[in-house]
């Protein structure tokens, strides 16, 4: 009876709201995903006339703190798109094989983020103990040898503010300095600003 209600609930849930104005894809207008145990569909405003507010409307940004970053950060790295993230958040991180990263400071996650998305600020970066409770956490094991076993890590994207945002490298090389493989992370250069622009679905997480 409660996999019923279960059942019947999912698709109202799936069918309430039409999204097939300002669709994610041709074939795609919504997905269903978790954000600490909340059920929400990541799909695009429909309103053709919205527009950004706010600091993510801002196109100027100073370097050297914020220069644009390259579309390839190197190492073996895989940089990825908006469609990538909402087919890797349906595909891999509602069934637990994968984890979406935003690496911004804490308050600015606890503000708006981007749906099913963990917090792992890049000021962990030089903290080899944080690193390792995180890399336990995402799957990975210690050898007899000391070093680390991924056969069992998830694939994991990370994402900062947008594409002249740096943390998101920052965090990325930390990763692979202690010993994530390289295969198991992909990066998402537009970040929050590309998120927004495009209308994409956030959340707060106040």
């Amino acid at each position: 009876m409660k996999l019923l209600i279960t059942i019947i609930c999912l698709a109202t849930f799936l069918s309430a709201g039409k999204y097939d104005k300002v669709k994610i894809t041709e074939e795609l207008s919504q997905v269903l995903v978790y954000h600490k145990g909340k059920a929400v569909k990541i799909h695009r405003i429909q309103d053709v006339k919205n527009h950004l507010t706010g600091s993510y409307a801002k196109i100027s940004r100073p370097c050297p703190d914020k220069c644009i970053q390259p579309i390839s950060i190197g190492n073996g790295i895989e940089t990825i798109g908006e469609v990538e993230v909402v087919e890797f958040v349906k595909n891999q991180v509602n069934h637990h094989k994968g984890v979406l990263v935003d690496a911004r400071p804490k308050n600015m996650y606890a503000q708006e983020t981007i749906p099913a998305a963990i917090n792992i600020p890049f000021t962990i970066s030089n903290n080899n103990v944080a690193i390792k409770s995180i890399f336990e956490i995402l799957g990975m094991t210690i050898n007899p040898d000391s070093s680390w076993d991924s056969s069992k890590a998830l694939d994991v994207v990370v994402y900062c503010n947008g594409p002249w945002c740096e943390k998101s490298k920052t965090l990325i090389d930390a990763f692979l300095r202690e010993g994530y493989p390289a295969k198991k992370i992909f990066y998402y250069r537009g970040g929050f600003q590309m998120w927004k622009s495009l209308g994409l679905t956030t959340v707060k997480t106040k």
